[in-house]
């Protein structure tokens, strides 16, 4: 049997399976149905798909994971979700944000090799670190996904920025998920982990919060990471 980290991020035609059943799977039905609304209202027109990638939170090693050392991690509730849609009559990438009133609309051209304006800051370049990542680990792979193709993508997250609770990590594994998925293309977690890793160095810092997506899916599970020997999974009874 394939480890977990081996198997392809896992896709699901509803809800329950991510967020279990009761006032929880009502939460997420409601915002679900609010994001697909707002993307209506934005764009003209449904998603194609959603992705989602949770936050994380170290049990123990709180940010010494940066400097190589030994982490505890496990994924919570909290959660960044990214509707996309393909847009092949335009080659611009557009990205809305549910919190309109703080987080203006972004766009940029649909250009993998465009660099990413440090001097600038937008909330948007999260995701085209996902966006550059996806198409530099194609590429690395042969997989041919065509020329580039405009983008229309509205996000909503949970996860509170500036709480060490990996809010930047959520939003770039969602919005990689989202990408690969537009483009019907599924990597392995373990793959998957190590791209989203890779992406947020296009921005400047460091991604470390991927190893929440390694443990998406896997209830009462935290994962111990030593970045010089392996993973291990420590269960919860």
């Amino acid at each position: 049997m394939a480890k977990h980290e081996e198997l392809p991020i896992p896709i699901n035609n509803n809800l329950e399976p991510v967020y279990g059943g009761g006032s929880a799977l009502e939460e997420a039905q409601l915002r679900f149905d609010n994001l697909k609304s707002k993307f209506v209202e934005i764009f003209g027109h449904h998603p194609q798909i959603f992705a989602r990638s949770p936050g994380r939170v170290n049990l123990i090693g709180e940010h010494i994971d940066y400097e190589g050392y030994s982490v505890l991690p496990m994924a919570i509730r909290q959660d960044t979700i990214v509707a996309i849609r393909k847009n092949e009559a335009e080659k611009v990438l557009k990205i809305a944000n549910v919190n309109g009133e703080k987080y203006s609309l972004c766009t940029y051209p649909a250009d993998p090799l465009q660099e990413i304006d440090l001097k600038n800051h937008k909330w948007g370049h999260y995701f085209i670190c996902g966006y550059k990542g996806f198409h530099d680990y194609a590429k690395l792979k042969g997989v041919n996904v065509g020329e580039p193709v405009g983008l229309e993508v509205l996000v909503d997250g949970t996860v509170p920025t500036g709480s060490g609770l990996s809010s930047s990590a959520a939003f770039v594994c969602s919005s990689t998920i989202a990408i690969m998925a537009a483009f019907d293309v599924n990597f392995p977690k373990k793959e998957l982990a190590q791209v989203t890793c890779d992406c947020e160095r296009h921005i400047g810092t460091h991604l470390v919060g991927w190893i929440s997506n390694l443990c998406h899916g896997q209830d009462w599970v935290c994962r111990l990471i030593d970045f010089t020997q392996s993973c291990t999974d420590v269960h919860f009874l």
